[in-house]
């Protein structure tokens, strides 16, 4: 039996988040471990979780997506962070992936793409 792919989101709207956690719970290999509706909730959730892959919202009040990912990636607290923003212009995914992102993906547009890289996480990660 294969382990499921654990996923952290982290957006500061409660519909996003529980829209979000519906989806990936209906999704086969992914369990959400955990929700956080602030970057600073996000770091400490990453570090005690250790989640597969975070799904983070760039746009938050307080420590912004930019500089959580920084945190997150530095401190090693997840496998991924992939961006899940409704901001779909050029510039923020050069912010984005210039602060590290593994991946980049609009809201309302980019859904099926973006489980399909979870999907293709997992397997990868699973090949190791």
């Amino acid at each position: 039996m294969t382990e499921k792919t654990r996923i952290l989101i982290v957006d500061d709207c409660s519909t996003v988040l529980k829209d979000l956690r519906t989806v990936l719970e209906l999704t086969d290999g992914i369990v959400v471990a955990g929700a956080a509706a602030s970057g600073e909730e996000a770091i400490r959730q990453a570090d005690m979780l250790k989640p597969d892959i975070v799904v983070l919202d760039l746009e938050m009040p307080g420590m912004g997506g930019l500089a959580t990912m920084r945190r997150i990636h530095a401190e090693q607290s997840a496998g991924a962070v992939f961006v899940l923003t409704v901001h779909g212009y050029a510039s923020a995914e050069l912010a984005a992936r210039d602060a590290g992102a593994d991946g980049f993906f609009v809201k309302g547009r980019d859904l099926e793409i973006l489980l399909e890289r979870i999907q293709n996480y997992r397997q990868t990660t699973q090949q190791i």
